[in-house]
């Protein structure tokens, strides 16, 4: 249960990391969108600057100074912050910029001195009405954002009117109606950008807690595995031993091995180190003659690089695997001959159990088998390795398991 517990809190912990880390995804569409919308107040400053020169002559400078500043301080402000500022604190300028530009078109009157403009040229903060409801709808939510839509657009087209004295012309509903309908594309861009940033973060959050919750339940499928491999391998085969054979030599090597085992299935931490070729020669030879001392024992060795390492959690995986390969032949098989060759090179190591025995036909064993389906063929899935038995009544049984980098 110790073992288990610790799985799922070291799963957790590692999906709050990397949930953590993900959420950049949609703060990455939110700098850009910040970007953008400062660019926009950017660009439009340069193009109405004949616009605000020509407002000058129908508005008061002590409104006219400040209006600017609130208008286009915080948009402009907007680029800095997406390099550097937090996504709360691009929000808030969203937001500020939005707000200062509904506080312009709330106090024009108040600026205004009752004289009219001539020809063509508008009141200077009408030209970008929906940019404010871009900033808007990064600082909010887009029903809330689209009131902002609605009331910017109604009021810069009612006060442009009125300040060019043109409300007669016929032209006002289709002039509202265009002015919404343009700053509706790209308000609409703005909030399908921000909610596709959302679902991006909560779907790749939910991904990474699915993965999470898998990982611990193969944790713990993993545990339970190695306590099957333990009760087969060990404990079954020392009980076996002892009701066949009684207090013997061979029955006291067994359970001392076992006993190791538990010692080991308790304490041992030590899985991502690395064994030599001559540790792992050792290690398979010693587990092989633990089970059958009797057995001959071949190596091929093939090393070309000086420090070559192998890891240790796979020796020992693989060697686990042979063990039971070699129990198999004197337990099952009845070989008289067992012979265990192991071929070592840079990336690769291949371990070949060949017995004399009576074989068996590899198609009649059912496949949830201990031996065979979690001894042998799962422990060597378990690594990325395989595990290959070739068998025939009377014709012995070859097992090869192979693992390569």
């Amino acid at each position: 249960m110790a073992t288990d517990t610790a799985s799922v809190t070291t799963a957790e912990i590692a999906s709050d990391r990397d949930v953590a880390l993900d959420e950049s995804a949609g703060q990455r569409i939110l700098r850009q969108f910040a970007v953008f919308i400062a660019c926009g107040y950017l660009v439009y400053l340069v193009l109405t600057v004949p616009a605000i020169a020509a407002s000058l002559a129908v508005m008061h400078m002590w409104w006219t100074v400040p209006a600017l500043a609130v208008v286009f301080g915080p948009g402009l402000a907007l680029g800095p912050l997406a390099w550097r500022g937090s996504p709360r604190a691009l929000r808030v300028c969203a937001g500020v910029a939005a707000g200062g530009y509904l506080m312009a078109v709330a106090t024009w009157g108040f600026g205004w001195n009752g004289a009219h403009l001539s020809g063509t040229t508008g009141i200077w903060f009408f030209s970008f009405c929906g940019l404010a409801a871009i900033a808007a709808a990064l600082a909010m939510r887009p029903a809330y954002a689209f009131v902002v839509l609605v009331v910017v657009v109604v009021s810069t087209i009612t006060i442009n009117y009125v300040v060019r004295d043109v409300a007669r012309s016929g032209l006002f509903v289709p002039d509202m109606a265009w002015a919404f309908a343009f700053s509706l594309v790209y308000f609409a861009a703005a909030v399908m950008g921000m909610r596709t940033a959302a679902v991006l973060d909560d779907t790749r959050a939910q991904a990474y807690r699915t993965a999470a919750a898998a990982a611990a339940s193969q944790a713990r499928a993993n545990e339970r595995q190695r306590f099957n491999q333990l009760t087969h391998d060990g404990v079954m085969a020392t009980l076996l031993v002892a009701a066949r054979r009684g207090n013997s030599t061979q029955l006291a090597v067994q359970a001392q091995a076992t006993l190791h085992a538990l010692d080991r299935i308790r304490g041992d931490n030590d899985t991502d180190g690395t064994m030599t070729p001559d540790a792992v020669l050792t290690h398979l030879s010693e587990v092989t003659a633990t089970v059958d001392p009797t057995r001959r024992f071949e190596v091929r060795r093939t090393i070309n690089s000086s420090d070559a390492g192998y890891p240790a959690m796979v020796v020992r995986t693989v060697a686990a695997a042979a063990g039971e390969a070699v129990r198999n032949s004197g337990r099952h098989a009845r070989a008289s001959k067992t012979i265990v060759s192991v071929e070592i090179t840079d990336d690769r190591l291949q371990i070949e159990v060949a017995d004399d025995g009576r074989g068996f036909e590899p198609s009649t064993v059912p496949a949830d088998r201990l031996g065979i389906a979690i001894s042998i063929r799962e422990r060597m899935s378990q690594i990325g390795g395989s595990a290959t038995i070739e068998s025939a009544p009377m014709r012995g049984t070859r097992v090869c398991l192979e693992w390569g980098r």
